[in-house]
């Protein structure tokens, strides 16, 4: 989607974005289609568990959003938006049907989407379904979402686990290596011999340092959910690690805010979320490189360039990879595709003028 040639595609397709007169005289501001497709049918179910049928729907102005609930920023834009949408339709509500289909089924199934939206405070139908029934609905409406990225919602089985280790003086130590199936002490021992670190619990002994009455070692364990290392009243060799089993110790003394994250981006950052969801935060004066969610760089020394940037309404022709940019659609009362709007580079507001446009038309 990012060719030159892509983009003259696009401007015979569609029309430039702003707002402009369609064909039938309605002022429009996302990218209107020039000749509107019928929108593929599709039927999935809800957070509520009840079947939703998109056929059922015509006669309605139809909002459909790709997200998933674990992206940790485009997803959650997209979603406020709809929020914002949704509560301000005014006299227009009963004739909107907004509509979120997940993109990530292994994680958001209907239980986890029920949640969610209560937790949320959303109302509106947020779709899942067999990841085969899924799959043929991003085919049809050339979403891409490829096995790769199913199959990254869920932890990969080769996953590393990480040991770290916060002295008394506020240095600290991690080691990265598959461990899954070991016990946590049989993990440790191998990990600190191949580091070369004294280790021996027993005496209280890790690297230089050996407890004594004024502090000791406290173990901790990775909570996924929280994103935070949480201490542990079980014994290192009772715990068995499995995907994401992160174990750290930390002398009682030091700060434990020191202590590196159990995932961690080049040193640069932190994960935020995990499968799927996970995606570096990264420090002040690091980015994220196009296209990789799990690495930080140095600001301006990624492959691409400011003049190398995509107009993002390219992304609303056909396919488009699901990442940092997505498409969300708006069926007229005829169930065909009239407007797309791009990413997050569109004003809530303009959205809602179309919505209703549809409406009056």
């Amino acid at each position: 989607m990012r060719e030159e040639t892509v983009a003259l595609l696009l401007a015979c397709i569609l029309l430039l974005p702003g707002c402009v007169a369609s064909e039938d005289e309605v002022d429009l501001f996302g990218v209107e289609y020039r000749e509107p497709p019928e929108a593929p049918d599709f039927t999935l179910f809800d957070q509520d568990g009840e079947l939703f049928t998109l056929s059922e729907y015509e006669g309605k102005v139809v909002v459909v959003a790709f997200v998933y609930t674990s992206c940790p920023d485009i997803c959650l834009v997209i979603s406020a938006n709809l929020d914002y949408i949704d509560q301000n339709l005014d006299g227009y509500s009963d004739e909107v049907v907004i509509i979120s289909v997940t993109i990530d089924p292994a994680r958001d199934t209907i239980n986890h989407l029920a949640e969610w939206t209560d937790l949320m405070g959303y109302d509106w139908h947020h779709l899942t379904g067999p990841t085969s029934t899924l799959q043929d609905t991003y085919r049809l409406w050339n979403v891409i979402v490829d096995n790769e990225h199913i199959n990254a919602s869920q932890p990969p089985e080769d996953e590393s686990n990480r040991i770290a280790v916060l002295y008394p003086d506020n240095s600290t130590f991690h080691h990265d290596e598959n461990g899954v199936g070991l016990s946590g002490s049989d993990f440790a021992t191998r990990v600190f011999n191949e580091s070369n670190i004294s280790y021996d619990m027993a005496e209280g002994i890790i690297g230089d340092w050996q407890s004594d009455g004024e502090w000791s070692w406290v173990l901790h364990a990775w909570d996924v959910e929280n994103e935070s290392w949480t201490v542990t009243q079980e014994s290192v060799s009772s715990i068995i690690l499995s995907t994401g089993t992160h174990l750290a110790w930390a002398a009682s003394n030091a700060d434990l805010d020191n202590l590196p994250p159990g995932v961690d981006c080049d040193g640069r950052g932190w994960v935020m979320g995990s499968g799927g969801g996970a995606h570096c935060m990264c420090d002040d004066g690091y980015e994220r490189p196009e296209g990789d969610w799990l690495s930080c760089i140095a600001e301006g020394t990624g492959s691409s360039d400011g003049d190398d940037e995509v107009d993002p309404h390219e992304e609303s022709l056909g396919e488009y990879e699901v990442g940092h940019s997505t498409v969300t659609f708006i069926l007229d009362k005829q169930l065909r595709k009239r407007v797309a709007y791009s990413g997050i580079y569109w004003e809530a507001d303009e959205f809602i003028h179309d919505l209703k446009a549809l409406v009056d038309e």
